[in-house]
């Protein structure tokens, strides 16, 4: 009986019964009316229960749900409910989902005709990395005719959902990289510096070769026209190194700074492969904490994906000393170094930048922090008051700050973005690229 509840219309019924069983007995009248009628209450909820103890076992529900999930993306959660019944019930839906999503007030009320299917999709988005744990699905189900009662079915379709960096972002890049219209979404085409040089094949001549490629020598032994088929340079290192120091802890649109260069490591990377190139994976803060060797075998984006889920922040300063020592000691190949961080002030960036100075001399160091895009709607906004005026002025002054931190890191010949946190992976993508056809390594 636990799973069996009242209706507000029982009450109602109850009270109407009750209320005239007192008038017609305050009026002296005859009772038995009152009887009859609290009677025929009583009776028809009788009927509503025996009718729900059958329905209930002719409903059947389900959820489908992926066995992973993408951060940040919008996915798609399916419902199933099927009627097998000769009965039209009345439905409502309620699903344990995960915590992290915050939805508590998820409810779907609907009405399902006899020997019906009922789909329904609901889009999630996860913000946090971690399992989440999908738990019962519950109907409540109420027979539509006299509707006293309302009874509880639970379906016991418990699953536990991995979600992982974005590999849509991933695949999406992937697409847009390789085909005629990265244009589209932003990705730059960057003009090459004289041509391809690593050698990779002769071949028959073909319309739209290049007449300088020819190898004369091959073609007289051949009697046909050959040319020299030349490729980009390929097995280059890269190395993303990710800060997780307190100050990637700063959250936007609910993702946290972290999960963004999350997010882009995982899409760069994936990018390196499909260009030939090694990729590895550094993260630090106070200390160096992962470790993964550059190389371009078919498992390297799993295991980067692997160990991306795990990561977090932590509540003390980074330490770039233990980083430039580490990466002195066990990176010996000059190699591209792709490293997300934030710098807030001018203060934190000297700090670092006398062994930010010393990597770009052994490689070829990309820094990229973020714009705070909050300040930027601060810095926009209309002023009406002396307290608007310090809040205004306060939001430029850092906003100046970020682009003097730029400034002075290119005036020691290192690479530079300032990014906002939702252009994050168009900008490295475009950097990379541009420094693949530059040849800047």
């Amino acid at each position: 009986m636990k799973d069996l509840f009242f209706q507000s219309r029982f009450y109602y019924a109850m009270s109407m019964a009750i209320v005239t069983y007192i008038l017609i007995y305050a009026l002296g009248r005859s009772i038995w009316i009152g009887h009859v009628i609290l009677i025929t209450v009583l009776v028809m909820t009788l009927y509503d229960y025996f009718v729900l103890r059958k329905l209930t076992k002719e409903v059947y529900a389900d959820r489908e749900v992926s066995d992973q999930l993408s951060l940040s993306d919008n996915q798609l959660v399916k419902y199933k409910i099927r009627n097998v019944s000769d009965t039209p019930v009345i439905i409502e839906l309620l699903d344990e989902l995960p915590f992290q999503l915050q939805q508590r007030k998820f409810l779907y009320n609907f009405d399902l005709r006899e020997k019906e299917l009922w789909e329904k999709t609901h889009s999630i988005q996860p913000v946090k990395r971690g399992l989440y744990q999908f738990g019962k699905l519950h109907l409540y189900v109420s027979h539509g005719f006299i509707n006293f009662l309302q009874k509880r079915v639970s379906f016991d379709i418990e699953k536990d959902v991995e979600v992982l960096p974005s590999f849509l972002q991933m695949k999406k890049y992937d697409l847009e990289i390789f085909n005629s219209v990265s244009m589209m979404s932003g990705i730059k085409r960057i003009r090459r510096i004289g041509r391809t040089d690593e050698f990779e094949q002769i071949k028959n001549y073909t319309q739209g070769d290049n007449i300088k490629s020819i190898n004369w020598k091959a073609t007289s032994r051949k009697n046909e026209v050959m040319v020299n088929q030349y490729q980009d340079t390929r097995s280059q290192s890269v190395y993303c190194i990710i800060d997780k120091g307190r100050s990637m802890k700063m959250p936007f649109d609910d993702l946290a700074l972290l999960d963004y260069a999350i997010n882009s490591t995982l899409v760069l990377s994936n990018i390196c492969l499909k260009k030939y190139d090694r990729v590895g994976l550094v993260t630090f803060n106070n200390e160096i904490n992962t470790i993964l060797p550059a190389d371009n075998r078919s498992g390297q984006i799993s295991k980067i994906s692997r160990l991306l889920y795990n990561q977090e922040t932590g509540y003390l300063e980074s330490n770039y000393q233990a980083l430039y020592l580490y990466i002195r000691k066990m990176i010996s190949r000059r190699s591209i170094l792709i490293m997300f961080s934030n710098f807030e002030n001018l203060y934190d960036m000297r700090r670092a930048l006398p062994y930010l100075r010393q990597l770009n001399k052994r490689h070829l160091l990309v820094i990229i922090f973020f714009t705070n895009t909050e300040l930027v709607g601060e810095a926009e906004r209309d002023v009406t008051t002396v307290s608007d005026i310090y809040d205004v002025t306060f939001a430029k002054r850092a906003l100046v700050e970020k682009d003097m931190i730029a400034g002075e890191l290119r005036s020691h010949g290192i690479q530079t973005i300032l990014s906002r946190p939702e252009e994050l992976s168009i900008n490295v993508i475009n950097k990379y690229l541009e420094i693949k056809a530059k040849r800047m390594l």
